[in-house]
């Protein structure tokens, strides 16, 4: 039985993060068949269009993690009623240059949580968005 490999991307940095530890309890809920592996964002450089023609190996290992998966999940905070800007500059370093997005046709799931009284309804809301734009 072929075992579908799982990116898991959590948009909090924090060491206690409550989404790093939302994403190891999913884990544990997972069918066996699924392998489930992070990619690390804290450490991707700022996306700038100056470095499409040569990216940084930590961007091109980033973008081949997420290329090798047969799917991805997102675990994300909400940080100003959006997501965290180092989730955002992973979906841009992952979706430039044009012509070589890595999230396009990708399945993916979003998931979050938050000690507010909203959650992270409207994080999740605007990254489903931003990931409907990939398809």
């Amino acid at each position: 039985m072929k075992e579908d490999k799982v990116v898991i991307i959590v948009g909090s940095l924090r060491k206690g993060s409550y989404n790093k530890k939302l994403a190891n309890e999913l884990i544990k809920l997972a069918h066996p068949q699924l392998q489930f592996f992070f990619a690390e964002i804290g450490k991707l450089p700022l996306y700038n269009q100056d470095d499409d023609e040569q990216p940084s190996k930590i961007v091109q290992d980033f973008k081949q993690q997420i290329a090798d998966a047969d799917g991805v999940i997102f675990v994300t905070a909400e940080y100003n009623r959006s997501i965290p800007g180092v989730l955002k500059n992973a979906l841009d370093q992952g979706s430039r240059p044009y012509g070589k997005n890595v999230w396009a046709q990708k399945p993916a799931g979003v998931i979050g949580t938050s000690p507010g009284a909203m959650g992270s309804a409207l994080s999740q809301q605007h990254l489903f968005k931003k990931c409907a734009n990939f398809s």
